[in-house]
């Protein structure tokens, strides 16, 4: 048995925490992050513990990721023994939508008791969608399904880092707004305590606004408790990837996330005899030391560039043992420099591509698949041999 495969050891600090957030931005592996640690989760946990995998992003890529359908429910993935992994991608709009019909008309009250707007103006306020309440609804229902205490680790799924650096400001807008609702209804309380002469209780909606300071109050605390929060941010070593992790982690501070971990994906390792690999090294190497220079601080994790795609349960698992085990830390002495190389990737003719007869050209797709690059080459070409003409490159990307 000496020639027996070992299964390494998950580190004891992943145990440590029981929130683990993946964020970045698009098309660099964040659903794959999150699933391989969710994964990681459940080969180690003891009989009977649950782990829950749950999306924020409004274009989840769990299903498609996990080869299995999730939709807007909990949906067992994988089980050990009796161990469970269950899955979730959260549709706010269903979310919101469900908070409306459920307390629409405690908000209505409440509307009514602080403004002098009447009934149809009310009514017409409540119809209105307030910026980021509908993605707030994602972290109230993460919140509620927490509450049950049913599950041993929960692992998040974030909307790319544009959507969720508006996201984690939310909860203290929204404490903000509950104490608005708050003063709303003080003038209620003033009327019964002074003119009733009774000593003013809780009505519906004290019992209201009670219940939503304490969901924010669950919410502040998965989202910034460092002693039970992990948030990994997840790259890929080019330009356009690295700059926007390090904005996204500026402002993951600034709100107070806990940073813990990085995530390098694709990493290129060199081949016998393949010249592309070994310029794809050299091109991928000042990318890769100012990521792990610029985040020193946290857990380094660097996952090689696969031959396939991964997708389902025996991938992520194999994605999941490279980013745990082992981490950067202890392998890095043992990487060798790359050699020079003077590949060059030939370029060969293709049709061109029609310019003329169009005024509006618009670049959509799955994030981190080359929008951005595809749309800014595009302009550049379309400007080419036309000064006097004036070009709009426009972003609708958050």
């Amino acid at each position: 048995k000496t020639n027996e495969l070992i299964k390494p050891r998950i580190p004891l600090h992943l145990s440590s925490s029981r929130y683990f957030f993946f964020g970045g931005k698009g098309g660099v592996g964040k659903t794959t992050s999150a699933a391989a640690t969710a994964l990681v989760l459940l080969d180690k946990a003891t009989s009977g513990e649950r782990i829950l995998l749950f999306s924020t992003d409004p274009a989840h890529s769990l299903s498609d990721s996990l080869k299995k359908q999730i939709g807007n429910r909990l949906v067992e993935v994988s089980r050990k023994g009796t161990a469970k992994l269950l899955a979730f991608e959260m549709d706010s709009k269903v979310a919101l939508e469900d908070f409306r019909n459920k307390h629409g008309r405690v908000l209505a009250e409440i509307a009514g008791r602080g403004t002098l707007l009447d009934e149809a103006d009310i009514r017409e306020l409540l119809d209105l969608s307030l910026p980021g309440l509908d993605e707030v609804m994602a972290l109230f229902e993460l919140s509620e399904l927490d509450r049950t205490g049913n599950y041993s680790y929960i692992v998040i799924d974030t909307a790319p880092s544009g959507h969720t650096t508006r996201l984690l400001a939310l909860p203290e807008v929204f404490t903000r707004m509950v104490a608005a609702l708050d003063r709303m209804s003080d003038k209620h309380r003033y009327i019964v305590a002074h003119f009733a002469r009774r000593q003013v209780g809780l009505d519906n909606v004290d019992l209201f606004l009670r219940d939503l300071s304490e969901r924010i109050t669950r919410v502040k605390n998965i989202l910034y408790n460092g002693n039970q929060t992990r948030f990994a941010l997840v790259s890929i070593p080019e330009a356009m990837s690295v700059n926007e992790t390090e904005r996204y982690a500026a402002s993951l501070i600034a709100e107070g996330v806990p940073l813990t971990d990085l995530v390098i994906n694709r990493v290129e390792e060199e081949h016998d005899d393949c010249q592309f690999c070994r310029a794809r090294v050299l091109t991928q190497r000042p990318h890769l030391e100012k990521l792990e220079k610029g985040f020193e601080k946290l857990s380094v994790h660097r996952v090689p560039l696969l031959p396939e795609e991964v997708r389902g349960v025996e991938a992520l698992e194999n994605v999941g043992r490279k980013i745990w085990v082992p981490s950067i830390k202890a392998s890095r002495s043992k990487r060798r420099a790359a050699p020079r190389s003077k590949f060059e990737i030939p370029t060969t003719s293709r049709s061109e591509f029609p310019l003329d007869g169009r005024r509006i050209w618009i670049f959509g797709g799955k994030g981190g698949v080359g929008k951005t690059t595809a749309g800014a080459a595009f302009a550049l070409a379309l400007g080419t041999g036309r000064p006097k003409q004036k070009i709009l490159l426009f972003s609708t990307d958050p």
